[in-house]
C-alpha cells in the first residue's frame, strides 16, 4: 500500500491535469477508508508556498501541496506564485476535497518611484519591492483587470530573455535556449529565474559530464575557488544558490538592472488585486524561520 501511495504522490506532480486529479481522488478515497496514514493537526502553517507554475524546487503542483499539508498535519497552507494565478483553482479545489484550510495569492515585484534611491526588500535593486496579493477565490481575473496580469507576465518574460542572453554570452560553450530548454521545465510557459538556472546547470552537466571538469568550468565562470565549487556541488540547492547569486542577482554578469517600466507600479498592482476581490499586502523578508513557517515544501 505504501508503494501505491508513493506512486500516486508522484502522479500529483504530473504536468497532465487529469492525471493529477485522478491521483488526488484515489488518495482521498484511501484517506476516507483509513488506508492512508496522515498526521494529526500539528498546529503548523505555511502561507507562502510556490507551486510548479512559478517554480518549486521539488516540482510540486498545487494539488501536491494540498496533499502534503493534509498528510503532514498542517493547520493551513497558502500558495503564492510569481506573476500568475494558474494554480489557484486547482489548489482551492484540492484543499476542499482533502479538507485542508488553504489560501491563494500572487507575488510580484513592483516599482516604487518615491523610494527610487532606497533598497526596500529586493536586494541590490533600489526602488523595487516584492509585493503580494492574497485571498484570490479564482484564477480567472475580471476582464477589467486581466490586461494587468498579462502585462506582468510579459514583462517578466522579456526581462528573463534579456538576462539569459547575457548569461549565455558569459558561459559559452554552455548555453541554453529559452524556448527549447527552459520552457519545457514549466507546465504552462511561465519561466522564472530558477527555471533558467535549472536549465543552465543541466546544460553544464551535459557539456562537462566529469565532475572535476565541470567544477573547473564553474570556478572560472563564477570567479570562485574550485574547492568552493566542489563543496557547493555536494548540495544541489546550495550550488544553485551560488550560481544564481553570481549570475543573476545584483552585481552578477546576467543581472538586468530594472527600469521604471520593468515592473508594475504599486498602484497598478493594487488595482489588479482589488479588482479580483483580493487583498494587497507587503512581502516581508526575514532572516529566520519561525515555527509556523516550516514548510511542506516552499
Amino acid at each position: 500500500m505504501d508503494q501505491d501511495i508513493a506512486q500516486l504522490e508522484q502522479q500529483l506532480n504530473s504536468y497532465d491535469p487529469p492525471e493529477r486529479l485522478s491521483a488526488l481522488f484515489e488518495l482521498a478515497d484511501l484517506l476516507a477508508r483509513g488506508q492512508a496514514r496522515v498526521s494529526a493537526d500539528r498546529g503548523l502553517a505555511n502561507m507562502h508556498c510556490h507551486t510548479f507554475y512559478s517554480y518549486n524546487a521539488y516540482g510540486h503542483s498545487p494539488t501536491a501541496l494540498a496533499w502534503l499539508a493534509r498528510k503532514r498535519g498542517f493547520a493551513a497552507i497558502g500558495v503564492v506564485d510569481f506573476d500568475v494565478l494558474d494554480g489557484v483553482d486547482e489548489f482551492l479545489s484540492a484543499c476542499e476535497i482533502l479538507g485542508v484550510r488553504g489560501s491563494s495569492g500572487i507575488e510580484t515585484r513592483v516599482a516604487v518611484p518615491e523610494l527610487a534611491t532606497q533598497v526596500i526588500n529586493s536586494p541590490g535593486e533600489p526602488g523595487v519591492a516584492y509585493h503580494m496579493g492574497i485571498g484570490f477565490a479564482t484564477g480567472t481575473p475580471p476582464a477589467s483587470v486581466a490586461p494587468i496580469l498579462a502585462s506582468m507576465r510579459d514583462r517578466a518574460a522579456e526581462r528573463n530573455r534579456a538576462m539569459l542572453s547575457k548569461i549565455n554570452a558569459h558561459l559559452d560553450p554552455v548555453t541554453v535556449d529559452h524556448e527549447g530548454d527552459v520552457l519545457p521545465l514549466t507546465p504552462a510557459g511561465n519561466a522564472t529565474e530558477r527555471h533558467m538556472l535549472a536549465a543552465i546547470i543541466r546544460a553544464s552537466q551535459r557539456r562537462f559530464p566529469r565532475r572535476d571538469r565541470r567544477a573547473a568550468f564553474w570556478s572560472d565562470r563564477l570567479g570562485v575557488e574550485k574547492e568552493q565549487v566542489l563543496s557547493a556541488m555536494a548540495e544541489p540547492v546550495g550550488f544553485a544558490d551560488l550560481v544564481r547569486s553570481r549570475l543573476m542577482k545584483s552585481g552578477g554578469v546576467g543581472h538586468v538592472p530594472p527600469t521604471p517600466d520593468s515592473f508594475p507600479s504599486v498602484e497598478e498592482f493594487h488595482s489588479f488585486v482589488v479588482g479580483c476581490g483580493a487583498l494587497p499586502c507587503v512581502a516581508l523578508v526575514v532572516g529566520c524561520v519561525s515555527r509556523t513557517s516550516r514548510s511542506p515544501s516552499t
